[in-house]
């Protein structure tokens, strides 16, 4: 059994933490840009974004990280190595949408750039 030093474990999620943070104002900024996706119009500040078959909700009020997968709810609040791979990849898409704007390219639509599914394997 190994035995988890505190501090590396509070390193953890505080990085865990500041990535969620960072995943959901990217996901108001998206949904706001796009109209793809929701936010909730009440004090639990929670945004909800499909990405390929995959529905992400974002709680800002509670902190809190789920997906939707396949009709199978999954937490993620002490996923850090997933919630890095989401948050990487709707960086990612983000990105190609700021691009595509700036290069007013009519032909690339903004779903083109949400529905395209990415592997999680969770």
């Amino acid at each position: 059994m190994k035995i988890v030093n505190e501090s590396e474990l509070e390193k953890k999620y505080r990085k865990l933490d500041n990535i969620k943070w960072e995943l959901h104002k990217l996901l108001k900024n998206i949904v706001i840009k796009t109209g793809l996706g929701e936010i909730y119009d009440d004090y639990t500040d929670t945004v909800e974004l499909n990405i390929g078959d995959i529905t992400i909700y974002s709680c800002g009020y509670y902190h809190q990280l789920n997906l939707d997968k396949n009709g199978e709810e999954i937490n993620l609040d002490h996923d850090l190595e997933t919630t890095k791979i989401i948050y990487q990849e709707i960086k990612k898409r983000h990105e190609q949408l700021q691009k595509t704007n700036e290069l007013r390219k009519s032909r690339i639509k903004v779903e083109e750039i949400f529905d395209k599914t990415f592997s999680l394997e969770i």
